[in-house]
């Protein structure tokens, strides 16, 4: 498999060279997942089925019921749009008023694991 290049997210100028900043490998595959978590479902004009709807639960209280449903909302994003990874373990830490994901994962095509912490509220 070809090797994950693209514009970096989020949009940026590269210091050095004055142009778009790029990545490539194992941080755009993260840049992409970044992506997919925090794009609101509906809000690409041309593919309105890309992303989640995760920041719709910031005013939800935190509990159980909110905890799973952004557990699942991630997971299911990511097994439908990124299919570079796959989701080993997706769990939610709650601390007081603030819920995290976290989402282990490793890369499809080689044995490379990573993980992302995504807070919410």
């Amino acid at each position: 498999m070809e090797e994950a290049r693209g514009v970096a997210f989020p949009f940026r100028v590269d210091a050095k060279t004055g142009g778009i900043a790029w990545e490539t490998g194992t941080n755009k595959i993260r840049d992409d997942l970044r992506a997919l978590i925090g794009t609101r479902l509906g809000e690409r004009p041309m593919l309105r089925e890309f992303g989640t709807r995760i920041r719709s639960l910031v005013h939800e209280p935190v509990d159980d019921v909110t905890a799973d449903i952004l557990r699942r909302q991630a997971h299911e994003a990511v097994v439908q749009w990124e299919r570079r990874v796959v989701v080993t373990r997706a769990r939610i830490e709650r601390r007081e008023a603030e819920i995290r994901l976290i989402l282990n994962y490793i890369h499809s095509d080689r044995p490379v694991a990573g993980e992302m912490i995504v807070p919410v509220v």
